[in-house]
């Protein structure tokens, strides 16, 4: 769904795709001359505030740009191929929270093949970075702000950061399927090995169980 795409201009300096919470540290990238703001609530602000967070946005630069559409001051939901779209209009990716999981649109815009301006974080999304697409910045504005600058005016080339990401998750890919096919025996399924990917789903894989069951089947031998 995240890939380069052609012909689309570069309008922004970066993309933050960030939620509307605290968490995400949005300010940190308000020096930025022209940046686009993908960003949706979950619920972790009440709606006032919610809608204050958006008017921040808004009212921060007329070069910042939030893609949702708005509605009442709420903003819409975007699908992942107009997500794609934003991220193609950008030079940069921007992940600024301090401590999160995974972090998807990190691993979204590699796929893209934008390079990345990051804060140091806790959770695992640098797994991926490379230091030739990849900057670890100070979290102060200033210093975002130059990071981004230092990697648009980089222009390395798209397909060649989506190229070595690729690369780099290959293995783990592999892995992921053989440990499915794994558990597809252990479960006495008729099903072909998994080989390709995306593989066709995991339907079938999952069962209910206490933690004593569960645990006495993980121990169980595979089957010969």
């Amino acid at each position: 769904m995240f890939r380069p795409l052609p012909d689309v201009p570069v309008e922004f300096d970066a993309v933050y795709n960030g939620r509307i919470s605290p968490i995400k540290r949005h300010h940190l990238a308000f020096d930025i001359e022209r940046l686009a703001h993908i960003t949706y609530s979950i619920g972790e602000l009440p709606p006032v505030a919610a809608r204050a967070f958006v008017r921040r946005l808004q009212a921060r630069s007329p070069l910042h740009q939030i893609a949702n559409p708005l509605v009442d001051g709420w903003p819409g939901k975007l699908t992942a191929q107009q997500v794609n779209r934003v991220y193609n209009q950008a030079a940069v990716g921007l992940c600024l929270s301090a401590v999160e999981g995974a972090m998807y649109s990190s691993m979204e815009y590699l796929m893209a093949g934008l390079p990345i301006v990051s804060t140091p974080s806790l959770g695992g999304r640098d797994v991926y970075f490379d230091p030739d697409y990849c900057i670890v910045a100070d979290p102060e504005p200033a210093a975002i702000r130059r990071a981004v600058e230092t990697l648009r005016d980089r222009a390395i080339p798209r397909q060649q950061i989506r190229r070595r990401t690729l690369e780099k998750v290959q293995a783990q890919r592999i892995e992921l399927m053989a440990f499915l096919t794994a558990l597809l025996r252990r479960k006495v399924s008729r099903a072909p090995p998994i080989e390709t990917w995306p593989f066709p789903g995991t339907d079938g894989m999952m069962r209910r169980g206490t933690v004593r069951e569960i645990a006495a089947f993980v121990s169980e031998p595979e089957p010969t």
